[in-house]
């Protein structure tokens, strides 16, 4: 395992999409990868942090494992490739409560980024899925200390 002290790299969306790939489809996998960077992540945070952070972090793990297998599952239905999970994602190397809540609020930021994109698809099942997981997860990463940004997954000037 590789440290870091941001979310794994390839959890959150790619420049532009794939020439001759659907959007939708490249959209979803790069959810779904984000998804699986999460939960590895808040894993990670759940058994090196303390009381409150191995809660809050199993209570986020738990959400995003709920939202991965929604995601594979939308993608099985639509005949699309899920991607499978990394065998490790970077983690922080610091150990201490704020490297902790910097590391958990950046795997947010990563889904933000990721539902965001997701969030244009043609397929309004999928776009009401994005929304709202965007939202939640808007709402997390301000637990975990993350900015209030104007407009949450989009890039600061």
């Amino acid at each position: 395992m590789s440290d870091t002290s941001g979310p794994a790299e390839g959890a959150g969306p790619t420049e532009e999409p794939t020439e001759g790939m659907d959007p939708t489809a490249e959209a979803l996998a790069e959810a779904l990868s984000a998804e699986h960077a999460a939960v590895y992540g808040f894993e990670f945070v759940g058994g090196a942090g303390d009381e409150g952070r191995r809660e809050r972090a199993s209570s986020a793990a738990l959400e995003h494992k709920a939202l991965r297998d929604a995601l594979r599952e939308a993608a099985l239905e639509r005949d699309l490739e899920a991607p499978p999970a990394a065998a490790s994602y970077p983690i922080p190397e610091g150990r201490s409560g704020e490297d902790m809540d910097a590391f958990a609020a950046g795997l947010e930021g990563a889904t933000v980024e990721a539902y965001l994109w997701l969030t244009a698809s043609p397929d309004t099942d999928l776009r009401i899925t994005a929304a709202r997981a965007l939202q939640e997860a808007t709402l997390r990463s301000l637990r975990w200390g993350a900015p209030l940004d104007v407009l949450p997954g989009f890039e600061r000037p």
